[in-house]
């Protein structure tokens, strides 16, 4: 188990007196630690806001299911997913339309592209939404107050664009 900075930091204190005339082997360990701790809190930064991204998309679905009293089906979900997924084509396009033959696209418009090809790359192989097929879901999720405590509440289930029927798979299987 790797040992934090301020662990390191202090076992040195305490065998040298002071961190001001370090040894070779000391100035690697303190390097070394602080390296990791810099790894750590990136990690830390980037899973912050990917989970920032998610609770947008289930605040969304929240203000679609905002009034109902029955839960929804596979192909609404779907037809909600591909609204939000499609939510800045505007902005792309016009992106495009302004920007002059034979010139590099702008970071801001490298970050949007990318972000709608990753986007339609999760909707077709699996687009992690609440499962909102379920009036208790769909009850949860109304009361949901954007924190991640309370989506400990509500399941959540992948919709893909285009399903491919599990039968068929199986069928080519038992002919083999």
């Amino acid at each position: 188990m790797p040992i934090a900075l301020g662990k390191v930091q202090k076992h040195i204190r305490k065998k040298k007196g002071s961190l001001s005339a370090l040894g070779d082997r000391d100035v690697k360990r303190v390097s070394r630690a602080a390296l990791r701790e810099k790894k750590l809190k990136h990690h830390a930064t980037l899973r912050q806001h990917e989970r920032e991204n998610d609770y947008v998309r289930y605040g969304f679905m929240k203000v679609l299911v905002k009034d109902a009293t029955e839960p929804l089906t596979i192909e609404q979900l779907r037809e909600y997913i591909s609204q939000w997924v499609h939510r800045n084509d505007p902005e792309l396009e016009r992106f495009e339309s302004e920007r002059r033959p034979g010139r590099p696209p702008t970071t801001k418009h490298l970050a949007l592209k990318n972000r709608i090809e990753k986007e339609l790359d999760e909707f077709r192989t699996g687009y992690k939404v609440p499962d909102l097929t379920t009036m208790e879901n769909v009850k949860a999720l109304q009361q949901w107050d954007g924190t991640e405590g309370s989506l400990a509440q509500i399941t959540f289930i992948h919709v893909a664009k285009d399903p491919v029927p599990a039968t068929v798979e199986a069928d080519s299987k038992m002919e083999e």
